[in-house]
């Protein structure tokens, strides 16, 4: 496994953060505080679970302060293929999701399946250490130094511990050497106080021969039981230890069937296939991401109005007629306001005269009216001398009324307007009343011409001496009449203009009011204004595009072909034969070690005692018969146990009363109550000591590789100082280059921390091809001097080779070493 990226949502004082780990070995430097345990926990938090939050757990969550998210990604690299494993806020160590390089989501259960047997504490006691690790080196004994060693020799020891644990806890549940509350302890001590009470009530034996030969029958019986049973628990030990060994046989088996090796290119030709992979998949990336954003834009375009770009002059003009309709419109509503006004006046004239009134007369018919009905010039000048000037009097107020008339309707204020036009009429009426009360008699009248006259002129349904009065009235009503038309004439032609107007309009917009039609020519026109920016905007911004798909179809035209020169060399001739190919080159390339490295954990004895079984049921088939067959002899040991008991009880009984046979039978009851739970405590030391063995078997097997792999990395790390690893009796001696051996409790703390990190990783390196994980290291060389630093940087750079390495340290002077370095000091001040 490889850790490719991670992006952390919310961990600790870590949220919306992305991480890259391209570099191998991996170097990230921060001071304290800085974030790098959040960050490492963060890892191995995706992979295993969040903390459950009990007890010293609620500080190792890292529920973040700042934001509501929790959790984040990891890309990560297994066997050849990326997966993305997402972790997030939820119960049971956080909700799990995991999706292939397909698309394919998986959940919890698919997660177990691509760690396998790892879980967060094996991970941690292989893969993970740091300087509290390194330090405590220096205070192991022997034995811890060599439970250190099993656990690094045996994959899942830490899982043969809780089992020793468990038969522990559960033989101490019977039986402790000084306990007094445990079953066993009591009934040993009830055993003894009975056999006292027995013993002083023991008397002489009577008629117990023909007891004798049954009790010496069952004896005899219980002899060969127990002998049956010592010798095949050797067997049952054996077979459960082959049945522990058949998985390292079964591979071993499976490593011989050899594939040839294929090894047609170079590892650099093959990292260079893979770059140009990345990279050709990036480019597909950056198209595919061109091509979405075109179809966005084309979605996104303005769309088809009614009215296109060209129509928008047709819509300007529209909105220029719409401004003069509307300021005619005004025209108007002040006009019918006066024409309704001029109504008024109209029918109150018609109304006092009660009859159709006729044209009104000339300055030639009234002077031809005023000789007829024979009018005196002076004695109409001496009436008006007489009544002071009427008719300049009069004049003033109509001129008066007629100016507030006109004022009231600039002001578009019909109470003024009123107001002026009663002022005029009441005005004038005040005149003609005045006339006619002093107009003189006519001296002489010819009554024949005065009717032709009133005849011709239509006067003749009113009185003759009113005919010259009348004449203002019939003035006014026959301008009145002409104002009332020309009004109705604008009118007329106000309601053409409009119907042309609207019947020139969209549907839409026909029939509205002015003001409405005249707002929505502006939305119209703004609309379409802003569609032709949009339109613009989205023309160059395709062009832009555009080009750059081109020279993105150039690059990945160039970089295709240089992958596909390569796959022709590998006889392949897609990316999926490719990847199977490197699994077959890997594989081949490791079947080699793969079979010396199972072949070490097996001895020829075992070998040879595994072939025996065709395959692992058959092994487990006899395994079951063993088991079955002791569990027989030690039902029939029990038995035989309770038989001899309860002949003794038989034949003490025969010379004892009643209490005596009781105390006998208790004891004997109690007897074999002890003997079964002897059994039981044997059963679970027996159990543990036989674990210890086979943990011990099993690391043994594997120290070879380790510890040759283990003298490499110690010789790298002491410049040759130390050139061998021994295991004894005694505890680890290692052998310096002057062939002087020492003890680990006689090291240096420097010397004793480069062997356990040469043991661990050695064991990295060993196991790589069966249990390959990021291996972190948490300031693990706080003690090292700088050639030591850089030795340890040289090893750490060749375990890379097959595993992962990442490095966290808060030491600065890693900066003046010639390493690339993460620094999440300048991270957090992007």
């Amino acid at each position: 496994m490889k850790i490719k990226k991670a992006h952390i949502d919310g961990f600790g004082k870590w949220h919306d953060q992305d991480f890259d780990f391209t570099a191998n070995p991996q170097i990230i430097y921060g001071p304290n505080e800085a974030g790098k345990t959040t960050l490492m926990a963060f890892l191995v938090s995706i992979l295993f679970g969040f903390a459950d939050g009990r007890g010293k757990n609620r500080f190792a969550q890292y529920i973040p302060k700042t934001t509501s998210s929790y959790g984040g990604s990891l890309l990560v690299e297994i066997n050849g293929y990326d997966y993305v494993i997402k972790r997030q806020r939820g119960r049971n160590g956080g909700k799990v999701s995991v999706t292939d390089s397909q698309g394919r989501q998986g959940d919890e259960q698919e997660l177990k399946q691509l760690l396998g047997p790892m879980d967060r504490s094996l991970y941690q006691a292989l893969f993970s250490f740091s300087q509290r690790d390194l330090t405590a080196v220096d205070e192991l004994n022997r034995d811890e130094w060599q439970q250190h060693l099993q656990q690094l020799g045996a994959v899942g020891s830490a899982q043969w511990d809780q089992l020793i644990n468990q038969y522990q806890k559960q033989a101490d549940r019977l039986y402790k050497p000084r306990g007094r509350k445990w079953p066993l302890n009591q009934d040993l001590h009830q055993y003894a106080d009975l056999t006292d009470k027995i013993n002083r009530a023991r008397g002489k034996f009577h008629r117990y021969q023909d007891l004798q030969a049954d009790l010496k029958t069952n004896k005899e019986k219980l002899r060969q039981a127990q002998a049956e049973l010592q010798k095949q628990q050797p067997l049952l030990q054996k077979l459960e230890h082959l049945q522990q060994l058949w998985p390292v046989y079964h591979e071993c088996q499976s490593s011989h069937q050899t594939r040839p090796l294929a090894d047609y290119l170079t590892d650099q030709q093959v990292a260079t296939a893979q770059e140009l992979q990345v990279r050709e998949r990036e480019l597909r990336r950056q198209q595919q991401v061109y091509q979405q954003r075109l179809a966005r834009i084309d979605h996104q375009s303005p769309k088809a109005t009614k009215h296109s770009p060209q129509s928008m002059p047709e819509l300007q003009r529209l909105k220029e007629q719409a401004v003069e309709l509307q300021a005619e419109e005004a025209l108007q509503h002040r006009q019918q306001t006066q024409a309704n006004q001029w109504q008024q006046e109209l029918t109150a004239i018609k109304t006092r005269y009660h009859q159709p009134l006729p044209a009104p007369l000339t300055p030639q018919e009234k002077a031809e009216l005023a000789r007829l009905l024979n009018v005196q010039p002076l004695s109409r000048a001496n009436a008006s001398q007489s009544t002071g000037d009427p008719s300049r009097t009069a004049m003033i107020g109509i001129v008066g009324g007629f100016i507030l008339f006109i004022i009231g309707l600039l002001a578009n204020a019909t109470f003024i307007t009123a107001i002026g036009a009663i002022a005029a009429f009441a005005t004038v009426m005040y005149l003609y009343y005045q006339r006619q009360g002093n107009h003189p008699a006519p001296v002489t009248t010819d009554s024949q011409a005065i009717m032709a006259f009133g005849q011709k002129h239509g006067l003749q349904d009113f009185p003759p001496d009113q005919w010259l009065l009348m004449q203002g009235d019939l003035q006014r009503n026959a301008e009145l009449a002409a104002q009332l038309q020309t009004a109705r004439q604008d009118q007329q032609r106000y309601d053409h203009h409009l119907a042309i107007f609207n019947h020139q309009l969209p549907p839409a917009l026909q029939n509205l009011t002015l003001a409405t039609v005249r707002a929505k020519l502006d939305d119209l026109l703004e609309q379409g204004q802003q569609a032709r920016q949009d339109i613009q905007a989205n023309t160059r911004e395709k062009a832009t595009i555009a080009n750059n798909l081109a020279q993105l179809n150039q690059d990945y035209s160039k970089i295709h072909q240089q992958k596909m020169a390569i796959y022709q060399q590998a006889g392949v001739h897609d990316d999926n034969q490719f990847t199977q190919y490197l699994a077959n080159r890997s594989a081949a390339q490791s079947q080699a070690l793969a079979s010396d490295a199972y072949g070490q954990q097996l001895t020829a004895e075992d070998r040879q005692a595994l072939a025996a079984y065709a395959n692992r049921d058959e092994l487990i088939t006899a395994l079951s018969k063993t088991r079955h067959h002791l569990d027989q002899l030690n039902l029939t040991i029990s038995q035989t146990h309770e038989e001899i008991q309860k002949d003794k009880v038989a034949i003490d009984s025969l010379v004892e009363d009643g209490t005596l046979s009781n105390l006998e039978q208790e004891r004997a009851n109690l007897a074999a109550k002890i003997w079964y739970e002897v059994q039981e405590w044997l059963r679970y030391q027996l159990a543990v000591q036989w674990v210890n063995k086979a943990l011990a078997g099993a690391s043994a097997d594997r120290y070879p590789a380790i510890i040759r792999q283990a003298e490499q990395y110690f010789a790298l790390l002491t410049d040759h100082r130390y050139s061998q690893i021994d295991l004894t009796a005694d505890g680890i001696k290692v052998v310096r280059r002057d062939q002087e051996v020492f003890l680990v409790e006689e090291l240096s703390q420097g010397t004793a921390e480069q062997l356990y990190i040469a043991l661990r990783l050695g064991f990295v390196t060993v196991m790589s091809d069966q249990a390959n994980f990021p291996v972190i290291i948490d300031d693990g060389f706080v003690n090292f001097d700088n050639v030591r630093r850089q030795r340890m940087l040289a090893l750490l750079e060749k375990i890379a080779e097959k595993n992962q390495v990442i490095y966290f340290t808060a030491d600065d002077r890693i900066k003046d070493l010639d390493v690339k370095i993460l620094d999440l000091q300048a991270l957090k001040r992007e």
